[in-house]
């Protein structure tokens, strides 16, 4: 962008020293400078553009994956902290605004440069026009700034209630079946509806906001545009400045409303990503419910008994066991005991569950309930698709895919 502020000097050198002053040479040296100037601005703005989205794309894969990781982590415990809507949308939502927010900071940290390069060229022509821009540019700012906080709350409101009613759309679809059998459909649905009216009404209250600033935008850049003409015609007519640096004048106003529109923009990118940055790092901080020891044993060279002291029960390795409780919600504990799902005192063989890593764990015991989901068929099959020809090779470079996923 500071190519582009140093353009509107050099038509107005252009416009002084060669036309005015009839001299071909000098037109012609500062039509040149016009032209390298827009060379230089074209090839800076590809690489600012590239960078831009490779850090756009960058920050919101990154933060997808640090997601999938700590999600991965908390493992079973995971419904249990966090409601379903939101994690849905700090996965598909929060960090396209985090990418987004993180590109907008190298477009506006070059308005900022833009700005103060624009205001250094105006007050060595002109102190006053360029006392103008500096006082005009942080009091933009400001009003800019009193409008920011609103929306920052606003959109934190809008962000939980789109999560809550992302969470109860997913509960109604998972459990749709049940409700249609005990008539509960119709109730579930005008909570539903009565759920989405809440997040529009707030997302209208966004909308306002946002409208303001996008009304500010135009209306305020403007206004500096038109006191620094009207003070530079003023100079003209007084002859304490030239046609030329009219023109140059006009022109640095004119490109004062990009940088600052870039700023606004900016700001609220920042806000929006700051909403979605605390709600992932709320996530990212949450931790499993069992430490793992920090002193691993040596891993088990054969089957071991897994025994359950707190309901006397042995599962023997090798054998086919059925255990018969009282009521399902007694099963559902006693599976969540044996897989070290829940704090108990459960054994393998002689060593407690608490005492071994959660990856040998796994291993060993697996835990399926009902809402459990496996392939129809072999896993080679499912990776390699239909009227794939893939080798073994193929498939075991698409499996160590996978298992990095």
């Amino acid at each position: 962008m500071v190519a582009q502020a140093l353009v509107p000097a050099a038509v107005g050198k252009a416009i002084d020293t060669g036309i005015i002053a009839r001299d071909q040479r000098a037109l012609l040296l500062w039509g040149g400078a016009v032209v390298v100037l827009g060379v230089v601005q074209a090839t800076a703005g590809i690489l600012r553009d590239r960078a831009a989205l490779t850090t756009r794309l960058g920050a919101s894969y990154r933060t997808a994956q640090h997601i999938a990781r700590q999600a991965a982590r908390l493992g079973a415990a995971l419904p249990k902290r966090v409601a379903k809507g939101e994690i849905v949308n700090a996965g598909v939502v929060d960090i396209g605004r985090l990418g987004d927010a993180l590109a907008e900071t190298a477009r506006g940290s070059g308005a900022i440069v833009a700005i103060a390069v624009v205001a250094a060229i105006l007050l060595h022509t002109s102190w006053q026009l360029g006392l103008v821009v500096l006082l005009g540019v942080p009091l933009m700012v400001g009003v800019v700034s009193l409008l920011l906080r609103p929306l920052h709350r606003r959109q934190q409101r809008l962000r939980e209630q789109q999560a809550e009613l992302t969470g109860r759309a997913v509960d109604i679809v998972s459990g749709l079946r049940v409700l249609r059998g005990i008539g509960g459909e119709e109730v579930f649905a005008d909570r539903y509806r009565a759920d989405s009216q809440r997040v529009r009404a707030a997302g209208v209250a966004v909308a306002r906001v946002e409208a303001l600033l996008d009304g500010a935008k135009v209306l305020l850049p403007g206004l500096l545009t038109t006191v620094v003409v009207w003070l530079g015609a003023h100079y003209v007519d007084t002859g304490r400045m030239g046609a030329g640096q009219l023109v140059a004048f006009y022109g640095y106003a004119v490109f004062l409303v990009d940088p600052l529109r870039r700023l606004t923009n900016a700001a609220g990118r920042l806000t929006q990503g700051h909403v979605a940055a605390r709600r992932i790092t709320a996530f990212l901080a949450l931790r499993p419910e069992f430490a793992p020891s920090a002193v691993a044993p040596a891993p088990y060279q054969g089957p071991a008994p897994l025994t359950d002291p707190a309901s006397g029960l042995t599962v023997a390795p090798g054998r086919f066991t059925a255990v018969a409780c009282a009521s399902p919600a007694d099963a559902a504990t006693l599976a969540a005991r044996l897989g070290r799902y829940t704090d108990s005192a459960v054994t393998l063989g002689d060593t407690p569950l608490a005492d071994l890593p959660p990856d040998e764990i796994r291993r060993r015991i697996l835990v399926a309930d009902n809402d459990d989901r496996l392939f129809a068929g072999p896993l080679r099959e499912e990776l390699r698709g239909r009227g794939s020809d893939a080798g073994s090779g193929g498939r075991g470079r698409g499996v160590a895919l996978v298992g990095r996923g």
